[in-house]
């Protein structure tokens, strides 16, 4: 059932989880070979600051249109957060909900326009009602709001505009774009979803790793954070740390839950046995020269990430929940919560979740491979807001200023608000914290295979399906689905 809600709003497009956007073109993802081997250059680039003065600058530019109180139309998700981040009722003093309002109700203003919200119910990715409209030929939506594997989906359907054609107001190489999309969900020179600082969701939906500060007092260990300014939180580190305190607190010689300390716990199979192929580099796909994708995972090195994350899975050290529904997605009770886990990895927007604990947690980035990693790489889960433009839009012209204004001023206010005021200082509980995050920025990865899952099927969640067998052989999982995915790639470039 689709519920239609006209509201004082624009739209927050931005898939950037802190800071960042979505959509240029260098970034976090390394050389086209999928592997990274040049050493750590210690501190996390920046966006250099002027953040405002550049919004401004480009508002002042975009065409000065009187657009007459249109109606600008976002088709999205009626769940939260996929829709918190583009729509704010009013101001309620929550920092992020604030700038979202203020930066709308800018926006709206300067162009003459007001947003319409059409919800559709349910997590279904495929979009049903922005397909059948599209279909049909209405130009009902201005802009689509959609899950990661939906705006692949819609693409391979003819249902999407390629945007680099069609949005003539877009600026791709701005800083509100994130440099990884751009090169990284483009192929052959064709871009149909875009991400960036229209919404905070490219930070929030990005992996981190949460530590127990009292427990590694208690237990006499340094926090990493030494280890990651200087290059040393590398995989072995971390696996060390997880099998070297984990304990059978009840001595009944078995490894529980509900009883144990374990050195790790794992928010669920959607979580880091996905997020692990990225430590080193490595994507499911890259995109060549060319502009065509290819199969890239399978080397040396993922093999050995994988059997040493495997190896400590069944050393008993770690913990793995498993996802079964939306009601597992962030689990209320967990030993981490309990203090009887060292690290938990989950994402960025779940430090929210665990804001009333008594003792004092710690923010890292997932570990890189080894020290010649070039950054703490991790991926950006697919499930966040992506854009995208219906092939019935009736202004591109229009579109395209509109978005552009809003993920410009989303990069001024919306994201300082979410970065700064929110996660750095509201629910990080350190100076030390507050930094980590811009090495979890600075190593976002959006991978194309993993991003277009009609295309590269079980390979594109390789560490959760293996997660999910009695024998999790990743050689022999992959050579069991080689075939089909490079048909798919022989079929796509065709």
């Amino acid at each position: 059932m689709q519920k239609i809600k006209i509201n004082i709003i624009l739209v927050l497009c931005c898939l950037s989880v802190i800071t960042g956007a979505l959509v240029s073109c260098g970034g976090g993802g390394g050389d086209k070979t999928g592997g990274n081997t040049e050493k750590n250059a210690g501190a996390p680039e920046s966006d250099g600051g002027g953040a405002a003065e550049t919004a401004a600058d480009i508002l002042d530019a975009l065409p000065q249109t009187d657009f007459n109180k249109y109606n600008f139309t976002v088709y999205m998700r009626d769940q939260i957060p996929y829709k918190t981040d583009l729509v704010a009722e009013g101001i309620i003093g929550e920092p992020i909900n604030d700038a979202v309002y203020n930066r709308n109700k800018k926006i709206e203003e300067k162009f003459n326009i007001t947003i319409a919200t059409v919800y559709y119910d349910g997590p279904d990715w495929t979009a049903p009602g922005a397909q059948r409209a599209v279909k049909a030929g209405e130009d009902i939506y201005d802009i689509l709001a959609l899950h990661g594997g939906g705006g692949f989906l819609l693409a391979q359907n003819g249902l999407t505009l390629d945007l680099f054609a069609n949005m003539p107001y877009i600026d791709f190489n701005a800083p509100w774009w994130a440099a990884d999309t751009i090169k990284n969900l483009s192929a052959f020179g064709k871009l149909y979803c875009i991400a960036g600082d229209i919404s905070h969701m490219g930070l929030s939906a990005t992996g981190c790793a949460l530590f127990n500060k009292n427990l590694f007092g208690d237990l006499n260990i340094a926090y990493p954070y030494s280890d990651v300014t200087g290059g040393k939180w590398t995989l072995d580190n971390f696996m060390a740390l997880v099998r070297g305190n984990a304990a059978d607190l009840n001595g009944d010689g078995e490894m529980k839950i509900d009883d144990d300390r374990y050195g790790l716990e794992i928010r669920h199979d959607w979580d880091y046995p996905i997020s692990v192929l990225y430590c080193g580099g490595d994507r499911v796909m890259t995109i060549g020269d060319g502009g065509a994708p290819a199969l890239s995972m399978y080397n040396e090195r993922t093999v050995d990430i994988f059997g040493k994350f495997f190896d400590m899975m069944d050393s008993g050290a770690a913990y793995l929940h498993i996802y079964k529904s939306p009601d597992d997605n962030y689990p209320v009770k967990t030993a981490f919560r309990d203090g009887r886990a060292l690290f938990y990895t989950t994402y960025l927007q779940d430090v929210i979740n665990h804001r009333d604990l008594e003792y004092e947690i710690g923010i890292l980035p997932l570990p890189k491979y080894s020290e010649s990693t070039q950054k703490y790489y991790t991926n950006v889960d697919a499930g966040q807001n992506v854009f995208s433009v219906p092939v019935t839009a009736g202004d591109t012209e229009r579109t395209s200023v509109i978005i552009e204004a809003l993920c410009a001023e989303g990069h001024s206010t919306v994201m300082p608000a979410f970065y700064d005021v929110s996660l750095k200082t509201k629910y990080s509980r350190d100076d030390e914290s507050s930094a980590m995050i811009d090495y979890i920025k600075d190593g976002r990865v959006y991978d194309y295979g993993y991003f277009n899952s009609t295309l590269a099927g079980d390979l594109a969640y390789a560490g959760q399906r293996l997660a999910n067998t009695k024998n999790p052989n990743f050689t022999s999982f992959y050579e069991k689905n080689e075939a089909k995915i490079q048909k798919n790639i022989e079929e796509l470039n065709k």
